[in-house]
């Protein structure tokens, strides 16, 4: 079973324990973002409040998933779209290749022992 990971992180200059399911070098990955979007926030707006920070970066960084996975479902599409193509474009030629093979194919025959028994 895998265990929970416990990391101390600085975010916004407060001090918060993390557990979570991941290592620890991931939620400090986490954490360094947050609180880079956090100073972002803040840099733009001084006079905000922690909490008010939080919710306006908490907002940036939803904004930022969904964007992401609009584009990821529109890649994914994209690749779909040419796995299609790409057998569209085969199928052809693969029946073409098994209609040569059995109906066109030439004889062959060993003639250097025809005739000799």
């Amino acid at each position: 079973m895998v265990q929970k990971v416990k990391a101390v992180v600085r975010i916004a200059g407060r001090e918060y324990t993390i557990r979570a399911f991941e290592t620890e070098e991931y939620i400090h990955r986490v954490a360094i973002y947050v609180n880079r979007k956090m100073e972002e926030i803040t840099s733009a707006q001084p006079g905000l409040s922690t909490a008010m920070a939080a919710v306006l970066t908490a907002i940036n960084l939803g904004d930022e998933v969904l964007k992401l996975k609009d584009e990821v479902e529109t890649l994914k599409a994209q690749i779909n779209e040419l796995k299609e193509a790409s057998i569209r474009k085969d199928a052809p030629r693969a029946a073409n290749t098994n209609n040569n093979a059995n109906t066109s194919a030439p004889a062959i025959y060993d003639v250097s022992r025809k005739g000799k028994r």
